[in-house]
């Protein structure tokens, strides 16, 4: 038990040190790239206004906390469709299986698709019409943006879970001519890059009812490179706690396995822009229907969220289905997140 709790601690402190050291870093707007990777996963969390940190129990913890994937029982998959802003396209999956007393492992994509976009060249001949447009039409091309990531989580304590994940994620914003007007030359550079990336958390139970205090750091990475240009990933330090507050009421005791009322609040620290929180509010009904809804705070564009969930299973087999609205200023629109899950006991 004295080992035990020296692990806790040091868990704890590893965590603390992690969260000063955000603290420390200069204050900076904007400057982190891969963004795609702090999007949602999942109708269910995006409809709950991002709470991430006390996510538990199923697969979209990849995308969230990877301790919660620790409290996955038998095997849970995850297909995700987001449209997002300008008719971009996200998606995201994830599957986990837990393997008795050593643990619960996952694997997870997330993917992009923003279309096709106009490729041009400055135009440097002595053709009239050419020089008064300036360019030359080259087609059109696409650009890539994925990331493939595999997780470990294991329970600690009956009250303390850890988790991490290791992921690759990559770009490729497609090949540029660069004319060197003093050579008269013109070379073709590939503009694309790959990195590493760590997730860390850990989610703790005190024991007073199922109240739960969630910590992760996701995009832990060195920096990445275009040229003489640097960027870092969207680091994001994440604490959170959430509780079914229909327990706190006396009257509700013999309710308990009928509905619950989950509420979770998260404070995050990202990297390339300053403090936010989410809020997010869960209605279960026979752990058979669920609505939801949520607010984000300190965006310039995203706030209100909602959305409706749905489960049925028989014979040790579930199936469950998410949908999440997320409400943005009038230029963007609404963003819709589809999310559909397989659950094996």
């Amino acid at each position: 038990m004295r080992h035990t709790s020296y692990r806790i601690l040091l868990a704890a402190l590893c965590l603390t040190l992690a969260a000063g050291a955000l603290q420390a870093q200069p204050v900076k707007y904007a400057q982190a790239g891969m963004k795609f990777l702090t999007l949602d996963v999942g109708g269910r969390m995006a409809a709950l206004g991002g709470t991430h940190a006390t996510v538990s129990g199923d697969a979209s913890a990849m995308f969230a906390n990877p301790a919660g994937l620790a409290m996955l029982e038998g095997g849970d998959v995850l297909l995700s469709t987001t449209s997002w802003i300008a008719d971009i396209k996200h998606y995201g999956g994830g599957a986990a299986f837990r393997v008795g007393n050593i643990g619960t492992f996952g694997v997870s994509v997330v993917s992009m698709d923003y279309g096709e976009f106009r490729r041009t060249s400055v135009y440097q001949g002595t053709d009239p019409d050419l020089r008064q447009d300036g360019y030359i039409d080259e087609g059109t091309f696409t650009v890539a943006e994925y990331a493939v990531g595999v997780t470990y989580a294991r329970q600690i304590t009956s009250q303390f879970y850890v988790g991490g994940q290791i992921k690759y994620a990559h770009q490729d914003l497609g090949s540029v001519a660069i004319s060197d007007l003093v050579n008269g030359t013109i070379e073709v550079v590939d503009n694309k890059l790959g990195n590493l990336a760590f997730d860390f958390g850990t989610l703790f139970y005190p024991g007073f009812e199922d109240l739960r205090f969630g910590v992760s750091i996701r995009n832990f990475s060195n920096q990445a490179d275009y040229y003489d240009q640097r960027f870092e990933l969207p680091l994001t330090f994440d604490v959170g706690l959430a509780m079914n507050l229909l327990n706190l009421l006396p009257s509700a005791a013999g309710e308990s396995s009928r509905s619950v009322l989950n509420v979770g609040v998260d404070w995050l620290h990202p990297r390339d822009f300053s403090e936010r929180v989410h809020i997010g509010a869960e209605y279960g009904f026979m752990d058979a229907i669920f609505l939801r809804g949520g607010y984000k705070f300190n965006y310039d564009s995203e706030g209100l969220t909602a959305g409706v969930g749905v489960k049925v299973g028989t014979g040790g087999i579930g199936l469950k289905a998410d949908y999440a609205y997320g409400r943005t200023d009038e230029f963007f629109g609404a963003l819709h997140r589809v999310g559909i899950g397989l659950r094996f006991e």
